[in-house]
């Protein structure tokens, strides 16, 4: 389900269109402009990451917020999950360390946000998102001690919902053949001037505080 409506669209540009496979098109293309700007994806999903130890207590996984945490292994033994925190996408462990290792940690988790009206993160599914569209692993033991919350609201931000209506009612202004097209002259109402833009730099900064941390 999208996070985002064409209802929503028409009442923040105010445009109505009966034309909403373009519409929804334009909100497709902003919402993945986001999220690579972001570096995930904002749809809740289960993923199963991988990382090597490093010898702090503190290990960066490949999604956020992390909303539930299901099981976490270190060189293959399962370690409970009530003994590690979650902040957005940082898992740290309360009275220890991550091992130095190579790919020794595992940690399988639901990161992201809710789309409204879909609420479920049960893990009925027996399948694991490994982070990538069409890639999924097989299902594993889930029995990590109790799966712990992470502190994360799953509604998506209110920021971000706006980024992405902004940035979409742009890439609707190109529609039309409009494409390239700085100015152009209507017997009816004048002329207007479009916006030209060859990226989305000032429209994301909002959203910076959002994205993955490069370490």
């Amino acid at each position: 389900m999208a996070f985002i409506s064409v209802a929503d669209f028409g009442k923040f540009t105010g445009i109505v269109t009966e034309k909403t496979d373009m519409v929804e098109l334009c909100l497709g293309s902003a919402t993945e402009i986001v999220e690579s700007y972001l570096g995930y994806g904002l749809a809740l999903a289960k993923y199963a990451t991988t990382r090597n130890g490093n010898g702090t207590h503190e290990l960066q996984l490949k999604a956020r917020p992390i909303k539930t945490l299901l099981r976490v292994t270190i060189g293959g033994a399962i370690i409970p999950a009530g003994n590690f925190e979650t902040s957005n996408e940082f898992l740290v462990y309360k009275n220890g360390i991550f091992p130095a290792g190579n790919r020794n940690i595992q940690a399988v988790y639901w990161a992201g946000f809710t789309p409204p009206g879909d609420v479920d993160i049960g893990d009925g599914d027996g399948i694991l998102d490994g982070g990538n569209a069409g890639t999924e692993v097989a299902a594993v033991d889930l029995d990590g001690g109790g799966a712990t919350l992470g502190k994360s609201d799953a509604a998506l931000p209110v920021v971000i919902k706006n980024t992405i209506l902004r940035i979409a009612a742009l890439l609707h202004t190109e529609s039309q053949n409009n494409i390239g097209v700085t100015s152009k002259s209507f017997a009816d109402s004048g002329s207007r001037t479009f916006v030209s833009f060859t990226n989305f730099k000032k429209y994301l900064s909002p959203i910076s505080g959002h994205k993955l941390i490069r370490i």
